[in-house]
């Protein structure tokens, strides 16, 4: 299935083609110029700790982009990520929640002023901000300015979700939360190209599920979707997630898997079946049998001609079946 943006891994290291950080750069050197202050940040906060994303461009600036600091350090950034709210300290040498500061007591620093940054779902990206050496009388004009040039960040984090989101509906199938058509077929030729490179086998599994039209003329299309789902929910469970499943269309599903051996897909298949077994018991479904067709990859042959294989072995079972 596709999988949201996973907001706990550094940006940094992780960058998007939708995000300038060039243009970051530029509006944190402008925050510090504006400011008048020796130093500026954005900073992005997961469970590894703070990490500074845009360090402004200043030799007065002791914090360069890339460094990380422990999630428990009693620093600004972590005041403001913990209570969602803005941060404003003028003078911290006279204030003792500040005593085992390390931005304050090993580096100098006494003023901070920071907002939270957000991601589109609302939680906390991290911070941005501007500190200085010597004390500060910000008036509430810096505040509404330096929540303005904010704007701008989260507004690329909007879009960067975004574009996420409808590149996810292009490639899913509504009804079973699966990779549709397009999803799969992008997907496999990536993981086909990724096992001649690795040398790595293979095996494409095609699947059917027998008699669907009776099921949905007999208990209602509602019930039929409901063992479509099934289906797609007892496949993707028992492949590991680095494989592939898709739903082609109708009642035709499939899976790309790597494997070592003919029993690897033995089972699988076992897995898969006992998933069918199980949805249909848990969730009251009426009774349904999947005729399985497979095959290992050839790397020599196309991926048009592998789904023709898999489909022909499947329609074969099919005609054996009892």
């Amino acid at each position: 299935m596709p999988n949201p943006i996973d907001q706990d891994l550094f940006l940094l290291e992780h960058p998007s083609d939708l995000i300038s950080l060039g243009k970051w750069q530029k509006t944190v050197n402008l925050l510090s110029k504006l400011f008048h202050a020796p130093a500026g940040f954005l900073v992005q906060h997961t469970s590894a700790g703070f990490q500074v994303t845009i360090s402004s461009e200043q030799s007065s600036n002791p914090y360069p982009a890339g460094i990380v600091i422990e999630s428990d350090a009693n620093i600004f950034c972590r005041r403001i990520v913990e209570t969602g709210q803005a941060l404003y300290v003028p003078n911290a040498m006279i204030d003792p929640c500040w005593d085992t500061n390390p931005e304050v007591h090993q580096d100098g620093f006494r003023s901070y002023l920071g907002v939270p940054v957000f991601w589109p779902n609302k939680q906390p990206f991290g911070t941005f901000c501007v500190m200085d050496y010597k004390e500060t009388e910000y008036s509430d004009t810096y505040i509404e300015l330096i929540e303005q040039l904010k704007d701008i960040l989260e507004s690329d984090l909007s879009l960067m979700s975004l574009y996420q989101q409808m590149q996810t509906l292009a490639i899913t199938d509504s009804l079973t939360d699966i990779n549709n058509r397009r999803g799969f077929t992008a997907l496999a030729h990536q993981r086909i190209l990724l096992a001649k490179r690795m040398n790595m086998r293979q095996a494409l599994l095609y699947f059917d599920i027998d008699d669907f039209k009776v099921i949905n003329d007999k208990y209602g299309h509602g019930v039929g979707d409901k063992v479509l789902i099934a289906v797609a929910q007892s496949i993707y469970k028992a492949i590991r997630r680095s494989d592939v499943v898709g739903r082609l269309g109708g009642d035709e599903f499939v899976a790309l898997v790597v494997v070592q051996s003919p029993d690897d897909i033995r089972q699988l298949q076992k897995r898969i079946f006992t998933g069918f077994e199980e949805a249909q018991r848990q969730q009251k479904l009426p009774a349904f049998t999947v005729s399985i067709g497979d095959i290992e990859v050839d790397l020599n042959l196309s991926f048009e001609e592998l789904l023709d294989r898999a489909d022909h072995v499947m329609m074969e079972k099919k005609a054996k079946a009892p």
